[in-house]
């Protein structure tokens, strides 16, 4: 999570790209951001869904300003959250 003065969307966009490429994933073949309006922690259309091989592993996004008020934060909030095992798994398939 990244709480700031501005969103940084970018910030945890970039570590996540870092992440999957340190274990041999690529943007667009291995995965993809889907947007995902069900997701209600986020901002409508600044939430996304972290797909790697067709499955969903994660989410990301900018926190909904309602989520913001219930844990009394005053600064923009993004985050991503991502279950690492299929990561991990997907490393070791290809090496």
């Amino acid at each position: 999570m990244v709480c700031d003065q501005s969103s940084n969307f970018e910030v945890i966009h970039g570590l996540l790209d870092l992440l999957m490429t340190k274990v041999g994933c690529k943007m667009g073949k291995d995965y993809r951001l889907v947007e995902d309006p069900t997701d209600v922690r986020y901002f409508t259309r600044r939430g996304v869904a972290i797909m790697l091989n067709g499955k969903q592993i994660g989410s990301m996004g900018v926190l909904h300003p309602e989520v913001l008020g219930n844990f009394e934060l005053k600064y923009p909030v993004s985050c991503v959250e991502v279950e690492f095992d299929p990561m991990f798994d997907h490393f070791k398939d290809a090496k």
